[in-house]
């Protein structure tokens, strides 16, 4: 019901989005001091493809300026430095029951010797509030001498962020967040469906999941990730990086073109939910642009789901992706200074 209201009020415009384009190299990068890391990250990620899985090219797009990689190896036994979380999306909670984001990549992870943790945040909760949920989360884990590596999909990296900032203390487990799709910057889309979403979604029963108030809509309108980003960038002393959904047109899930045409409005390069650039944490490690859209790139729904096959595009090497991030991040903080954000 949530999902048709939200198509229902979707125009279907045209596809602005040929086949050929693809992101431009960040305009913005010197801008927002983002270090560029997509060359290590390529070289990380396409090793850890499987003959079924498809091309590098077709998974991390590589678009002009990409450099050569730069950083030494990693280091070995990774799962033996780092523990792996995951925090979910907005209303992830509510349909845990039928498919949950990286569910397939835990399983895989946890097969090849990771610990990894999954933090079930309320589903239609403000991100303060998840935040304070992670930290407490975080206390009742064993102790454990490894640091979390950390990936907040769409709103969960906001969540992930807010419990940075608000929980100092507590985020000294943590040794990097990742944003995987993440709304760092917010969407147009939170502004169009506000109202809507207020009236007939934030109070609607649904299962697995507390009845919100629409505030938990607000925390991803741009005016207020902005104001956020204003008052607490300097209290983000964890390393933060970057990996965008930018799929080209094919890769789009027919479920998703709707919104995609929404936003193509604004920017013809968007995952369906997010624009590529308000994916990019002020400041992080861009990682790459990964040709998948905002459901692919987190979850396997037509294994989860089969009926869902039609309405969706997620032959996505998951589990490859976020070990790529692993690696990079471990050779990026073996090379860093001790404090450095």
């Amino acid at each position: 019901m949530a999902l048709g209201l939200v198509l229902a009020a979707c125009s279907a415009g045209p596809d602005l989005y040929p086949s050929t384009a693809t992101p431009v190299v960040l305009a913005t990068t010197a801008d927002t001091n983002t270090a560029d890391l997509r060359a290590e990250y390529r070289a990380a990620v396409c090793p850890r493809l499987a003959a079924t899985d498809p091309p590098c090219d077709a998974v991390v797009l590589q678009l002009a300026g990409e450099g050569v990689p730069a950083l030494p190896p990693p280091p070995a036994d990774l799962a033996r430095r780092y523990r792996i979380g995951f925090v979910p999306g907005f209303l992830a909670e509510c349909f845990d029951r039928v498919m949950r984001p990286f569910a397939d990549v835990d399983r895989q992870l946890t097969a090849l010797g990771y610990d990894v943790t999954y933090f079930p945040v309320a589903g239609r909760g403000t991100a303060a509030q998840a935040g304070d949920r992670i930290a407490a989360l975080l206390r009742d884990l064993p102790p454990d001498p490894r640091p979390f590596i950390l990936f907040g999909y769409s709103k969960g990296l906001i969540d992930a962020l807010a419990f940075v900032a608000g929980h100092p203390e507590a985020a000294r487990e943590v040794a990097a967040v990742v944003g995987i799709a993440g709304a760092a910057n917010g969407s147009p889309l939170a502004d169009v469906f506000l109202g809507a979403y207020r009236q007939w979604i934030a109070g609607l029963p649904l299962p697995g999941c507390a009845a919100g108030t629409g505030d938990e809509l607000e925390d991803l309108r741009r005016d207020v990730r902005m104001a956020w980003w204003r008052e607490h960038h300097a209290d983000i002393r964890v390393p933060v990086f970057s990996l965008v959904a930018a799929p080209r047109a094919e890769q789009i899930s027919p479920g998703l073109k709707p919104l995609y045409r929404r936003l193509a409005a604004v920017e013809p390069r968007n995952d369906g939910r997010l624009i590529w650039y308000d994916q990019i944490v002020p400041g992080s490690r861009l990682l790459g642009f990964v040709n998948a859209d905002h459901w692919g790139i987190a979850m396997a729904a037509s294994e989860a789901f089969p009926p869902l096959r039609l309405g969706v595009r997620d032959r996505v090497p998951r589990t490859a992706l976020v070990e790529g991030a692993i690696a990079v991040i471990a050779a990026t903080l073996s090379t860093a200074p001790p404090g450095t954000p």
